[in-house]
């Protein structure tokens, strides 16, 4: 009986934990999914030589090409476009700090030019994980986490 009663101690103490670090590990996927796409966009840029663009859509993330080349007009698709699906109770907020813009005006769009730079942002996530704000550096594209609390 008292072996029984230290297990059940024991796993009381243990499912809270590992539900935080499943928390945890889904948060850092969502982060990763994100840093993803802006590792394409900038990968595209620099190997085709052109300007690529994420693009906030509705339900989703967009990966494309700044201006279409005729082969694409024709065809009617980009190689190399991507889409990150954001889920209903999930939402990826782009902050442009450089944006000459007021806040509202500021298309809700991230150009990677062909160099591979980028305008500096701030991405803030929101899911049932919890939630994550990055910066995103402009000459290499690499974010840094600089909030993460998981649910």
């Amino acid at each position: 009986m008292l072996a029984v009663a230290i297990v059940v101690i024991i796993m009381l103490i243990a499912i809270p934990s590992m539900q935080g670090l499943r928390a945890e590990r889904a948060l850092r996927e969502s982060y990763e999914r994100f840093e993803a796409m802006v590792y394409k966009a900038q990968s595209n840029a620099i190997s085709q030589q052109r300007t690529w663009v994420l693009v906030w859509d509705k339900g989703a993330i967009l990966l494309q090409p700044d201006s279409l080349t005729a082969e694409e007009k024709e065809s009617g698709a980009a190689e190399g476009g991507d889409t990150l699906t954001v889920g209903e109770d999930e939402s990826f907020t782009i902050n442009r700090p450089a944006a000459l813009l007021a806040a509202k005006e500021v298309p809700g769009e991230w150009p990677f030019w062909r160099s591979g730079a980028c305008e500096p942002v701030t991405i803030a996530y929101e899911g049932p994980a919890g939630i994550w704000t990055a910066q995103f550096h402009p000459l290499t594209g690499k974010g840094e986490l600089i909030d993460e609390k998981p649910r």
